[in-house]
């Protein structure tokens, strides 16, 4: 097991009163997962500036300064992002001295041996196959190739008896540890070819997200909406269901957009009756989301049946399609029949002090509930793990799923993942499942959930938040910026990780709402949802949207499609963000992003260097960015230009390029002794191949 020694180190943050005095100075974010108790106070220093060591790794942090008991956004600091309530979140850039640390691009292979380049001296190798380590003598260090060190490793002559196995090398100096190169076996060679590849390759894996009641109604005999006049349209029963979701698998629509991977919403029953209140509306919800589960083992009604789910499923699996679905382990319905038989196995409503126990995010975030009628599973109590575990287990062995994406992963106990994940391999012959999870918070706490052991990855809302803004176009959107936080993240995570990179979430506003211009930086955009209908008044949302798209289907990870971002539909913050799916009559507009996110789709399906290649930044400015996937052989160059104006760009390829070199989106380009020039149009992208 290798350990990787920190490259935290401390800084010095400071905050500047403006002359005023100030009683309290705090900072929560995402160095301390937004909880502000958890860093000492800024205390005064000589200069009149308020200040705290912190302990840190080179990346980006959002953050907001706590002062005197009010929280908002940093007054002094002027890179910021929206949180979509009314506010802003701060930026805080740590640098580093990451331009020294290794890179290693894969270069050749032959019938057992491989070759490697790195970049910059280093001191130690290591080699992984299966996570066992090489000895010394399958590594051989050669001469240098233009300042390059190459490295050759042997393959083991067991991984022939495997159709699937990997071989990991890292290297590492004073400065610290390089990107992972992740080398594809199939039965002991070079993985070449995309036909190679299956759904169950979690690495190639394009996921499209569905929120059931909002995709396709394919059966309009189970619709029940509740049509109350306390239940607001927006937030009763639309009617979609499982067997609209197997109508668009069996259209071939999900083929055509190269995805292989459906994330769907919580199937549970859930109540029949409405809950929850928002008074500035104000209205009751319906269960439509599928988050308040009644019952562990039925289907709501309103979306099918279990027989339709198992059908479903089956059809999913005709089209190499896996079906993940949404697993909520954290809280059920008060209704449901465990919380009245056995209270035991919850925790507290209340606090030892009174005080309601509810929406503590970080201060009790293993107890907390999210709502007075949504009681906490007490996974402190080893029953309730291993009923749970087995709960989900259940859908995996009666339905034939291929995973989970987990609700609210970092408000549940280590125990219920390690046991879960456990059982999973008990049953696969040692393999795991898919599992992703959904955690706010830094990347340390989000880490911490990725080992053999729990989970295969979770979403980098890091990342997204600062795509989001950039492609948007809303605050000061940054390329450079949103470079070092992808690398920031591949440094935790590693280059080729698991991570989810989500164009949209169901519990943000939409893409764009935001690029349109119909959302305004830094409004409430839940109430805007409320006030007003958000539209696309600039159409140029849709040119953003593409550059989105671009982006989370070029880079490492496991791209996350929010369904109807691939025609750019809009909406606010939930519940508008969660509007009924659009296959018809399609705009003009829609049709061609539709269009292009189905060849970027096809592009990341049918090419290893999409997948497995190693991320080199060849240039990058505030509005554009040039970028190669570099995978033995073959190379993927991604140029994207985020301005409103034409862009001439010339870049040094600074490896050999084998081969005839396409432009998949029609830009004429030049490529000479490995010097690129292009042109692109405004807010538009081209991927060389």
């Amino acid at each position: 097991v290798p350990c990787r020694k920190s490259d935290k180190s401390p800084f010095t943050f400071t905050y500047n009163p403006q002359g005023e005095k100030l009683v309290r100075v705090q900072i929560a974010g995402q160095m301390n997962d937004w909880t502000a108790s958890a860093t000492p106070d800024l205390q005064l220093n000589r200069d009149g500036l308020y200040e705290v060591e912190l302990n840190l790794s080179p990346g980006n942090y959002l953050y907001q300064m706590l002062i005197d008991g009010e929280q908002n956004h940093d007054a002094n600091n002027p890179d910021k992002v929206d949180n979509g309530y009314g506010k802003f979140n701060s930026i805080l850039q740590v640098d580093g001295a990451t331009e020294q640390y290794p890179l290693i691009t894969t270069d050749n292979y032959s019938k057992n041996k491989i070759r490697l380049l790195v970049e910059n001296d280093f001191e130690e190798c290591f080699v992984y196959w299966q996570n066992y380590q090489l000895p010394a003598s399958f590594i051989k260090t050669k001469n240098k190739i233009q300042n390059l060190t190459q490295l050759e490793i042997t393959i083991p002559d067991e991984a022939k008896k495997l159709d699937r196995s990997f071989i990991r090398v890292w290297v590492s100096n004073k400065y610290g540890v390089s990107n992972d190169a992740l080398i594809a076996l199939e039965k002991g060679r070079v993985l070449e070819n995309a036909n190679q590849l299956t759904r169950k390759d979690n690495h190639a894996k394009i996921i499209y997200f569905i929120l059931a009641d909002r995709f396709k109604n394919g059966k309009t005999d189970n619709d029940s909406p509740m049509n109350r006049p306390d239940v607001h349209p927006k937030v009763d029963f639309f009617g979609g269901d499982i067997v609209g979701i197997e109508q668009v698998i069996e259209s071939g629509y999900f083929d055509k957009l190269g995805v292989n991977t459906l994330w769907i919403s919580p199937l549970n029953q859930n109540p029949e009756e409405p809950y929850a209140y928002l008074p500035s509306v104000p209205t009751k919800f319906a269960g439509y989301h599928g988050y308040w589960p009644i019952s562990m083992s039925k289907v709501d009604h309103r979306f099918g049946t279990n027989n339709e789910l198992k059908q479903m499923v089956k059809t999913a699996h005709k089209h190499e399609i896996n079906i993940l679905l949404d697993y909520v382990a954290h809280h059920l319905h008060e209704l449901h029949p465990l919380y009245k038989e056995h209270p035991e196995y919850f925790t507290s409503l209340y606090l030892p002090d009174g005080t309601m126990n509810t929406e503590k995010w970080d201060e009790h975030r293993l107890t907390t509930w999210f709502d007075t009628f949504m009681p906490t599973f007490d996974m402190f109590n080893p029953k309730v793990v291993e009923m749970m575990s087995d709960s989900a287990l259940f859908w995996i062995n009666e339905f034939g799923i291929d995973g989970f994406r987990h609700d609210a992963c970092k408000h549940v106990k280590n125990d219920f993942w390690r046991a879960l994940t456990y059982k999973i391999k008990q049953e696969n012959k040692g393999k795991n499942l898919y599992q992703i999870g959904e955690t706010y918070g830094s990347p340390d706490l989000i880490s911490s959930y990725l080992t053999t052991g729990m989970l295969d990855g979770q979403f980098d809302f890091n990342v997204y938040e600062d795509a989001n803004a950039s492609f948007a176009g809303v605050g000061e959107p940054s390329l450079v910026r949103l470079n070092k936080v992808l690398q920031g993240s591949f440094r935790t995570y590693g280059t080729h990780n698991l991570m989810g990179y989500i164009s949209g979430n169901h519990d943000k506003a939409r893409f764009m709402a935001l690029a349109s211009g119909d959302l305004e930086f830094g409004e409430d955009s839940k109430a805007a949802g409320w006030e007003r209908e958000i539209g696309i008044t600039d159409s140029i949302a849709y040119d953003k949207m593409a550059l989105m798209q671009t982006f989370i289907l070029t880079i490492p990870g496991v791209p996350v499609i929010f369904y109807g971002d691939e025609i750019g539909m809009t909406g606010a913050n939930d519940p508008d963000c969660r509007r009924m799916m659009k296959f018809e009559n399609l705009a003009d507009r829609e049709s061609k992003l539709l269009a292009k996110t189905s060849i970027l789709g096809q592009l990341r399906k049918n090419n290893p260097v999409l997948i497995y290649g190693d991320f080199i930044n060849l240039q990058n400015e505030a509005e554009s960015w040039i970028y190669a996937l570099k995978y033995f052989d073959k190379t993927a160059i991604v140029i994207i230009n985020n301005s409103n104006k034409a862009k001439d760009f010339e870049v040094d390829i600074p490896f050999s390029l084998k081969g005839k070199v396409k432009a998949n989106f029609g830009n004429n380009f030049s490529l000479k002794n490995n010097h690129l020039k292009i042109n692109l149009p405004p807010y538009s992208s081209e991927v060389l191949l």
